[in-house]
């Protein structure tokens, strides 16, 4: 067997894995273990990335960020099912306090060192970006999106269509670049992306929006025309191909391939989810601000 064979192979074999997980949470219905699933994967990507800049200076300031993110996800997790929190959607007091919390400490442990120009003020801003960039833009926002609809169901084939549009997004722009790319997007982040894999990525994120429109149409009554599904679709793509650039940006500039290694044939959680981080929340500001 060869390299890319045996690659393909471990890349399939984690996508049905993954995909198994995610088809048997949403068949069984249940809010509960949805919110699980969400949780424990944005605690899994927390926990990739505190790994992932090790080598950065300020560890103390990302270790604080680290534990307040993962008491974060459990609390917020909980008041999402057990609570009333699911009631208040446009309130992101969770989110804020959590942030003022890890600046707060974050700070607070800088007061041990030396003043050593602007590097005394990047341990802070990393520890920040640690708490917002996988359990607010993605478990949190998740979470949310769920929610928005009133119901279950409708709130799961939801999510659903925002995470298929988002991998088709990925899908399309791997296939299609593949296939015909010439062009270099920006090489200088992505040598890999091309133009002609974008403009191809948003006709795979329209089909994939609208397919599961189509197949759980029931569920979507709420959402009135499928306007809205083609709007939804446009920003997606463009948010999700932002979000997959961004964590080029953070593995470049720490000279890794991939983020991690849980994945076989896929790298690591953030290299599943990085899309979704800004693909998610769009999709939601949309609903909120055009919708309901």
């Amino acid at each position: 067997m060869t390299s890319r064979a045996a690659a393909f192979g471990a890349r399939l074999f984690s996508t049905l894995i993954m995909w198994g997980l995610v088809t048997g949470v949403f068949l069984s219905g249940k809010m509960s273990l949805f919110v699980g699933l969400v949780a424990v994967l944005g605690a899994l990507g927390t926990v990739e990335f505190y790994r992932l800049t090790q080598t950065i200076p300020g560890r103390d300031c990302r270790v604080w960020s680290l534990v307040v993110s993962l008491v974060f996800l459990a609390v917020f997790s909980w008041g999402f099912v057990y609570s009333s929190l699911a009631a208040v959607p446009l309130r992101f007091v969770p989110e804020m306090l959590g942030l003022v919390v890890v600046l707060l400490g974050a700070f607070t442990l800088r007061l041990r060192h030396r003043i050593e120009g602007p590097e005394s003020v990047y341990p802070v801003a990393m520890a920040g970006f640690a708490f917002v960039y996988v359990p607010v833009l993605f478990s949190a926002f998740v979470i949310r999106l769920a929610h928005l609809p009133g119901e279950v169901g409708a709130g799961m084939a939801l999510v659903l269509l925002v995470v298929i549009a988002t991998k088709f997004t990925d899908m399309g722009a791997y296939l299609v670049g593949s296939l015909i790319g010439k062009h270099k997007a920006i090489p200088h982040i992505s040598p890999a992306k091309s133009w002609e894999g974008y403009i191809g990525s948003m006709a795979f994120t329209q089909a994939g929006a609208f397919g599961i429109y189509f197949l759980a149409r029931e569920e979507f009554g709420w959402l009135g025309s499928p306007v809205h599904v083609a709007v939804m679709g446009v920003l997606i793509g463009i948010s999700a191909m932002v979000g997959d650039l961004a964590e080029s940006i953070l593995k470049r500039s720490l000279k890794v391939k991939d983020s991690g290694h849980l994945l076989p044939g896929i790298g690591g959680m953030l290299d599943l989810l990085d899309s979704l981080c800004f693909a998610v929340p769009v999709a939601y500001f949309y609903l909120v601000f055009f919708v309901l």
